[in-house]
């Protein structure tokens, strides 16, 4: 098209449109730059205040729930460890005792003699390093008449040393055993060999049920 052909009062025309275009569209721009700014001025506060809605109940969830775990940890770990851990307790206290008994037996026979006879094999061989610390020491014998005629008498004689142990006599009577025990003796120190001896006073035929020796430590 060719403007120089058109008349001035077209040409105003036209400028008077495009000025009014021009205004047109600085007007929608405005308005739309606006409007983007508002919008977000009012959503701004609306986020706001979801968060401030949300962020108290998300807080408090993360401060319950490990408080309600750590509890649960403590109990059953207290549990487990008293399951596990045995409970000793204190044995009772027994009181030692203050005096050792021991009985040494020699055995059992018979003899009719009214002289003192070597019962053999009623014996044994004793060595006092092995009773350290003695109190008192006995021997005791179980003996009977079964004709009830006269006494029966037994000690112990040292084989060894060829002697009789002093103030080891025993004596008992009638026909039902009993047992009688001699005042304390001493036996000699070392390895020794001790035998009973018996004799029956009016030569019936007497019955030594047992003998033992009975060893008191301090």
């Amino acid at each position: 098209m060719n403007f120089k052909h058109i008349s001035p009062k077209w040409k105003l025309v036209f400028l008077v449109f495009f000025l009014f275009l021009l205004v047109n569209v600085l007007i929608l721009d405005i308005k739309v730059f606006t409007g983007k700014e508002e919008v977000a001025v009012i959503k701004s506060p609306v986020k706001e205040l979801e968060t401030e809605l949300v962020a108290p109940d998300i807080q408090a969830e993360t401060d319950i729930c490990p408080l309600v775990c750590l509890e649960v940890i403590t109990e059953a770990t207290a549990a487990s460890l008293a399951q596990a851990t045995p409970v000793s307790t204190p044995a009772p206290a027994v009181a030692a005792p203050t005096v050792k008994e021991f009985y040494i037996p020699l055995g059992g026979g018979s003899n009719k003699s009214s002289d003192w006879v070597e019962l053999g094999g009623i014996e044994s061989v004793i060595d006092m390093a092995n009773y350290p610390n003695v109190k008192s020491i006995i021997f005791e014998a179980s003996m009977r008449i079964p004709t009830a005629n006269g006494r029966v008498y037994a000690k112990l004689y040292n084989i060894t040393d060829q002697h009789d142990v002093w103030f080891s006599e025993v004596s008992s009577e009638g026909s039902v055993s009993s047992r009688t025990e001699s005042k304390n003796i001493n036996l000699a120190p070392g390895r020794k060999l001790y035998r009973v001896m018996m004799k029956s006073t009016m030569s019936y035929e007497a019955f030594l049920d047992s003998a033992r020796i009975k060893i008191l430590l301090k």
